[in-house]
């Protein structure tokens, strides 16, 4: 059974919701990881564990910063005690690409944009650590949305219920049964789908590897459209 879904596509939905990565942005994470390593000289799946392993923590703010963001994945990936030097050496280079290896999706501002013509407020509810900040500085993004939820900075991560209410909160309260949440995992749908938001799970290429009853979409121009 589809998730529920107030949205026909003639009336539009009283709020959207949007993850970031994968959603509204791309980014080469296997490029980061394979020059990472090579600076640590660990495997480059040695590395992704690590980030991996860290993330829970890492995306709910319990470092206080990008530096010790960082020195968490490198002592992760076995690395002892990094010296302050590099640390700030490898926050320096991760910055950089965070700041020009991620890029929106062609549809994401038009959509956007199409969104706010129609009067429909948008959030971002993303999970993620302190070094996305810049990514959505650089972009624009909290100029195109009504809204900006990142995970480490409020401390509760998708699928967790708080972080979908606060970012009902931040849009007036819209009700969840007359809003869409659109993300790349089904898990993430889950969680909003618990709270009665209707949700869509964006696959842009191949199949999804699961669905469980979300809504499939292959673009975000497919929000403006009736199913």
């Amino acid at each position: 059974m589809l998730a529920g879904d107030p949205y026909p596509g003639r009336v539009p939905p009283a709020a959207v919701l949007f993850d970031l990565y994968d959603t509204l942005v791309e980014g080469s994470w296997d490029d980061w990881h394979r020059w990472l390593a090579g600076q640590l000289g660990v495997a480059p799946s040695v590395l992704r564990a690590a980030y991996d392993r860290t993330r829970p923590a890492r995306s709910v703010g319990a470092y206080s910063d990008e530096q010790a963001d960082l020195r968490a994945v490198l002592e992760a990936a076995g690395v002892e005690s990094p010296a302050p030097a590099l640390v700030a050496e490898l926050v320096a280079a991760e910055r950089a690409f965070m700041t020009s290896n991620v890029h929106l999706h062609d549809d994401a501002l038009p959509v956007l944009r199409a969104l706010r013509d129609r009067g429909v407020p948008t959030a971002l509810v993303s999970n993620c650590s302190h070094n996305t900040t810049a990514v959505v500085e650089r972009l624009g993004l909290a100029n195109e949305l009504d809204a900006v939820v990142l995970s480490f900075a409020v401390g509760a991560s998708k699928p967790q219920p708080a972080i979908y209410r606060l970012a009902l909160q931040r849009l007036g309260d819209p009700p969840p049964g007359d809003t869409v949440f659109v993300d790349d995992q089904p898990g993430f749908c889950d969680g909003a789908a618990a709270l009665g938001i209707a949700t869509r799970l964006i696959a842009r290429t191949g199949e999804p590897s699961q669905a469980d009853g979300h809504r499939v979409i292959r673009s975000l121009a497919e929000l403006l459209d009736a199913p």
